[in-house]
């Protein structure tokens, strides 16, 4: 409904403007007819005076040449009902050849003859020092022609004074002031003293442009530097015009109508009252409800199963149906989640026991296989007997590893080692040495696949070093056994043992077979790994590198020298 009224507020707004910009041109028209009633007096005093001249330029041809009856003609002139009180014809040298006051002067240096000099028509200027005295006068000058050809000027002169009471009254009143300036610029009078003229004049606008902007209004600010409203308004056509201007205060209360505004702002102010109730009403009827539901779906999604129902507060119909959809899909989602908790809890409770079922009965399989050793007759025998029992106890030593992990899914890399140590540090290389072995094992978790490979290839390559392991000089028969995290997602798998006399009995070592060294390759193989050995006087090391993860990269090989091997010992 809001949107649906604005086409009609914009046109409100605009008409009410229309009608407020009408009334404010108008009321600076009002301005400038005061400004020109203001000026009345004033215009009928230049008229007067402009008009005189020209008459009295007229009458002083017959007597131009002789100087007594001019002055007797000047005199009377200025002795007359009219406001003059000086009159002088001068030649074209700027000699006044008479005057009312019969004082001779040279007025080629005065303002009031160069001015003169650069019209051929009516002129007006200030003059001091003209006709005696120390007053200014308002000077009006016009050229004295005979058959076309110029013989002086005929000049009479104004107290300069303030002309219109009426603006005296207005200017104590409401601050107005008014100043009469000509086509040149020259400021001929003013309601205000006359060294403060100049400063009520517009800052923008040069003095001799005012005459050509007559009946203009508009707001400025004055030489003085304060924004006051000005309005220009002719007295003589092209020659004078009267400049007035008011303080802003008053213009704006005269040209502004305070109930056009409340007028104008009255389509605005509705418009925007409907905006806030559509507002309240969008945010009563609509948004809270929405911003309800994304909360509860966010939380929901979130894994925030505390209190997951959605409940609205006096929603409408179209958000009560969402509401029951919502609690809806919350309680069948609920329901499943529950369900399939269920499930993984029954299988990974059964993939632990077959686990343990695995466990067993491979334990069981290498103690029978245990019994059937100490039975046998020949070394051969009972060495591989022993051998096949190692590795199906490696077998179900990934299998507990697997059971007791809280992971069913993955096998701790360390645990799973530590666990194979223990069960291949059994067996005792005779002869009364004890074999010491040491570990530093990272903690990695790896699958399922990689942690049974993983335990076969350990088992098959420590067994390799305890039948290997010798005795050094002055020393006893050690293995060391690391697992290193070498770069990101990539072990490297290290077995070494000791060099020197043999520790094991050589008839419980027996022979190699060979089956050994290529289980270890296929292991390595199904890890994706890359096998070396190395070999020192004192030494036998196994190195094996495998990505923990797919996609890992190998680091750089370290610059060691080492001379390499790539056949390994046999089991």
């Amino acid at each position: 409904m809001t949107l649906a009224l604005l086409p009609l507020g914009l046109i409100a707004l605009y008409q009410t403007n229309a009608v407020v910009e009408e009334a404010t041109r108008l009321s600076h028209a009002s301005l400038l007819d005061r400004t020109e009633r203001a000026a009345a007096r004033e215009r009928a005093l230049l008229q007067r005076a402009g008009g005189a001249t020209e008459g009295l330029a007229a009458a002083i041809l017959p007597v131009a040449d002789d100087a007594g009856s001019c002055t007797r003609l000047l005199k009377s002139f200025t002795e007359g009902a009219n406001p003059f009180t000086f009159a002088a014809f001068m030649s074209t040298n700027g000699e006044v050849q008479c005057a009312s006051d019969s004082i001779p002067r040279d007025l080629s240096e005065k303002w009031v003859f160069l001015k003169a000099l650069q019209t051929t028509r009516l002129s007006f200027a200030l003059g001091r020092d003209v006709a005696g005295g120390t007053g200014s006068f308002l000077l009006a000058t016009s050229p004295v022609l005979r058959d076309g050809i110029l013989k002086g000027y005929v000049t009479i002169g104004i107290p300069h004074r303030v002309s219109p009471a009426q603006a005296a009254v207005d200017a104590q009143d409401t601050g107005i002031q008014y100043v009469t300036v000509d086509a040149d610029g020259e400021i001929l009078s003013a309601s205000i003293p006359e060294d403060e003229a100049p400063l009520a004049l517009p800052g923008s606008v040069p003095r001799r442009d005012l005459v050509a902007r007559t009946g203009d209004t508009f707001f400025e600010d004055s030489r003085s530097g304060r924004e006051r409203f000005f309005a220009v308004s002719e007295i003589l056509p092209g020659q004078v015009s009267v400049v007035g201007s008011w303080p802003v205060d008053k213009a704006m209360s005269a040209a502004r109508n305070p109930a056009s505004l409340m007028t104008l702002a009255f389509p605005l102010l509705m418009w925007l009252a409907g905006i806030s109730v559509a507002i309240f009403g969008l945010q009563r009827m609509v948004i809270r409800h929405l911003s309800a539901l994304r909360k509860a779906m966010r939380r929901y999604a979130l894994g925030e199963r505390e209190n997951p129902t959605l409940d609205l507060v006096a929603p409408p119909r179209e958000f009560a149906e969402a509401q029951q959809s919502f609690n809806r899909m919350v309680s069948i989602l609920s329901e499943a989640e529950r369900r399939r908790e269920l499930d993984l809890e029954e299988k990974t409770i059964l993939l632990r026991e077959v686990h343990h079922r695995v466990k067993n009965n491979l334990q069981l399989v290498a103690s029978i296989m245990n019994m059937q050793s100490r039975n046998a007759q020949t070394p051969e025998a009972r060495r591989m007997l022993a051998q096949l029992q190692r590795r199906v106890r490696g077998l179900a030593t990934i299998h507990r590893s697997l059971n007791t992990n809280p992971d069913i899914t993955t096998v701790d890399s360390r645990d799973l080692i530590d666990a194979l140590i223990t069960e291949i540090g059994a067996m005792t290389p005779g002869a009364g040495q004890k074999l010491a072995i040491s570990s530093d094992l990272v903690q990695v978790p790896l699958s399922q696949d990689q942690g049974v490979t993983l335990s076969m290839l350990v088992s098959e390559a420590m067994t390799n070093a305890v039948k290997n392991a010798g005795v050094p000089a002055g020393g006893k028969p050690e293995i060391r056994i690391s697992l290193r995290e070498t770069a990101e997602n990539w072990l490297e798998l290290e077995i070494t043992n000791t060099k020197g006399k043999p520790a094991m009995d050589p008839e419980e070592a027996g022979d190699g077979t060979g089956i050994g060294s290529r289980l270890m390759l296929a292991f390595a193989t199904q890890l994706e790994g890359e096998a070396d050995t190395y070999e020192t006087e004192d030494s036998y090391t196994y190195r094996l590198g495998f990505p923990a993860a797919a996609g890992a990269v190998p680091p750089a090989p370290p610059n060691q020298n080492r001379e390499k091997h790539a056949a390994g010992a046999a089991t």
